[in-house]
């Protein structure tokens, strides 16, 4: 069978594999601290297109989006599933999948029919390495009040760098609204029909309806300007999850975000007017299947282990912190049951002392 063959960025791709140009090496992976695309064996490094140097994800028209769609990831790729979370894993075909890189369960099983997933047309590259998040981690530690202070010596465990899908919309909308208008004080209110036109860029809809993390909906800040054309190599040494929200229906959720954005727009514009009702035409409109980079991991404290979600293009670390709270809370009560004794003590020993003096002078009479 003959082999698809192509260029992107000075490397060679096909659809089954990445090999260097130096050596034919296979497996090698897309270094985040360098944003290159690196030979273990020869060394060979070949730099990858950046935001910096005018790389730009293009939009695709949003009708013709089945038309066009690709399902061609440039490389092999096998879809894991896991019976514990649902969880749905892009991964290059050759990759040994051992876990989920989401709740850590080893009952992961292969799924068929891989190839109809529609290839992202953009991707938000890893900004930094595996071994930078403990810095990341301890960075978020330091930030927090009240710490404990044996977490500074927890170490990040399972740490998994993984690439999670957005849709982001762009559209020029025409819409005609009902509002009520406060005409200020003493003169009365009324209703008026107004429209409005707006051009929206970039709503963002996360392409997942699964809860697998606890601090993957916190994570998602990205610099979306900054995504640059997909390309396979960015995915070299990385898995990716699945989109489970399609595109209609993410078209679907992105236009009731947009709709609670015009609203808010028309109040901004007049603050007079509270928009009670609207209706909105949609023109030109363009999309994104879009990957976007997180860390996962965990660490241990005590007989805990806590989960750790780390943004890979900002750094941004969230997790639960243990804090001295309780230990706190038990040294104010101690001491508030101290004083409560001292209290009773001194109540009961100032009538003693009045009492016993007393009652010597009756003696002496």
């Amino acid at each position: 069978m003959s082999e698809i063959r192509k260029a992107i960025g000075g490397v060679s791709v096909t659809n089954t594999d990445i090999k260097c140009l130096g050596c034919g090496a296979s497996n090698i992976k897309f270094d985040p601290a360098t944003g290159t695309l690196s030979c273990p064996f020869c060394g060979l490094s070949t730099q990858l297109p950046t935001p910096q140097q005018g790389a730009v994800a293009a939009e695709l028209d949003f009708n013709s989006a089945l038309q066009r769609a690709s399902v061609d990831w440039g490389r092999s790729k096998k879809l894991i599933v896991c019976a514990n979370c649902g969880g749905q894993t892009v991964y290059d075909s050759e990759q040994v999948t051992g876990s989920c890189p989401f709740c850590g369960s080893t009952s992961v099983t292969p799924a068929a029919e891989t190839n109809q997933i529609m290839v992202p047309n953009a991707v938000i590259p890893f900004a930094f390495s595996k071994e930078e998040c403990q810095d990341r981690f301890l960075e978020f530690v330091k930030k927090k009040k009240l710490v404990n202070k044996k977490v500074f010596n927890c170490k990040l465990d399972k740490v998994v760098g993984l690439y999670l899908p957005f849709w982001t919309f762009d559209t020029y909308t025409a819409s005609s609204y009902y509002a009520f208008r406060n005409n200020g004080v003493g003169a009365p209110s009324d209703h008026v029909n107004g429209v409005w036109y707006e051009n929206i860029d970039d709503v963002v809809v996360f392409a997942s309806n699964r809860v697998y993390h606890p601090f993957i909906s916190k994570v998602q800040k990205f610099d979306f300007e900054k995504a640059v054309p997909y390309s396979p190599e960015y995915l070299a040494g990385f898995p990716a999850e699945r989109y489970t929200l399609g595109l209609n229906d993410s078209w679907d959720r992105s236009k009731t975000l947009i709709t609670s954005k015009l609203k808010k727009d028309v109040h901004r514009y007049n603050r007079n007017l509270r928009v009670i009702d609207i209706a909105t035409n949609y023109y030109n409109v363009k999309f994104r299947c879009l990957l976007a980079p997180v860390y996962l991991a965990t660490y241990r404290f005590g007989n805990k282990i806590l989960p750790v979600a780390i943004n890979g293009q900002t750094g941004e670390t969230f997790c639960d912190v243990p804090t001295r709270i309780k230990r706190i809370i038990l040294l104010v009560l101690l001491a508030m049951i101290i004083i409560s004794i001292i209290e009773i003590i001194a109540l009961y020993g100032g009538m003693w002392i009045f009492r016993e003096p007393l009652s010597i002078l009756s003696k002496h009479r």
